[in-house]
């Protein structure tokens, strides 16, 4: 029985030995044709940067690397990858950062880099607040004058090289025609186009809001808006953001008086009496946002009016500390405001 099963194994061993080796040199072909070698360009992951640093120019974008697995995987897989550059070897100046690791890269698949290095140049960048300027075109009709105008924000903050930014001392907005305007109005603006390798910081919107008055006298019981806000006692450390930037009054006068008087004679005043403590490291007290009384102040000129109204009567402060490190210049609060300073004693 053995001895008929061996023979029917042998009988034409030849024959099956020949098919056995085609088979055997087709199965590996086709394993063959399933893996796919390419050279892919795999995008670079740089990380962020801290402080006043920055890219001085576009680095490279991405580095080739040979990959190596079934053609599939291969195909599907490289357009995950990416090449992790540590933030520990990124430095100030030009330097050639090594190229740690390629993550993205499945199992079965053998990734080759075929740079290791990639040139990195980082600079450090400056910080500058500077003014914003406001220029108008034409007048408004006869019998009517262009007050104040208030900007918010009143400063912006640039940041580029040093040597950029020391050419920079205000930021001029476009025009803002005045033809036709018979009343107080609002525009929004925004911040032109700066010097190559300079950049604003936050928004480049700026409003400007106009105030058109009459010329005319009158007597009475009156109202005047847009009177600015100021923040009284401000620790030089901090910032501070008002809920509201302008007031209304309602008040009467006896003796004829221009709105313009009022509007420049008048200042509406709020308690900004938050501190900064250095040795703490925080601002005190806690509780924000403070809620603030609007005081109205008189200039000795207009001791004969009386205040009925203002309105908010209330507004909302709320404090930050103040940005360390960054040139300020003096500027202008930007309402236009001129004259004597309060009186103590003038208020109502």
């Amino acid at each position: 029985m053995i001895l008929k099963l061996f023979g029917k194994m042998v009988r034409n061993w030849k024959a099956k030995l020949i098919s056995l080796i085609i088979a055997s040199i087709f199965y590996v072909n086709l394993q063959n044709s399933k893996v796919l070698i390419k050279t892919v360009n795999v995008p670079i992951d740089y990380p962020k940067l801290s402080g006043n640093l920055s890219y001085s120019k576009n680095p490279e974008k991405t580095i080739p690397v040979r990959v190596e697995g079934l053609k599939d995987v291969v195909n599907y897989y490289s357009q995950f990858m990416k090449a992790v550059i540590d933030p520990e070897d990124v430095q100030l100046g030009v330097t050639e950062v090594p190229i740690k690791k390629i993550v993205g890269v499945p199992s079965g698949v053998k990734v080759t880099k075929l740079r290791k290095t990639v040139p990195v140049e980082i600079e450090s960048r400056g910080l500058k607040i500077v003014p914003i300027e406001v220029v108008f075109e034409g007048n408004p009709p006869p019998n009517f004058e262009k007050l104040t105008q208030i900007l918010s924000p009143q400063k912006i903050t640039l940041s580029g090289k040093p040597q950029d930014l020391e050419k920079i001392s205000k930021v001029v907005l476009p025009e803002i025609s005045l033809l036709d305007r018979k009343e107080p109005f609002a525009k929004t603006v925004k911040i032109p186009d700066l010097p190559k390798g300079v950049s604003v910081l936050g928004s480049r919107d700026v409003t400007v809001n106009v105030n058109i008055i009459p010329l005319s006298y009158k007597t009475g019981e009156q109202t005047a808006a847009g009177i600015p806000i100021v923040c009284s006692g401000l620790d030089p450390k901090l910032d501070v953001e008002l809920s509201e930037e302008q007031v209304a009054i309602r008040y009467f006068s006896i003796k004829p008086i221009r709105s313009a008087q009022i509007l420049t004679g008048i200042t509406a005043q709020v308690p900004c009496n938050y501190i900064f403590d250095p040795i703490k490291n925080k601002i005190i007290p806690e509780l924000q946002p403070q809620v603030a009384k609007v005081r109205i102040i008189k200039n000795k000129d207009l001791k004969g009016i009386e205040i009925l109204q203002i309105s908010p009567e209330k507004i909302e402060i709320r404090y930050k500390v103040k940005d360390q490190g960054i040139d300020t210049d003096p500027v202008d609060d930007g309402t236009g405001m001129e004259g004597p300073g309060p009186d103590p004693s003038d208020r109502s």
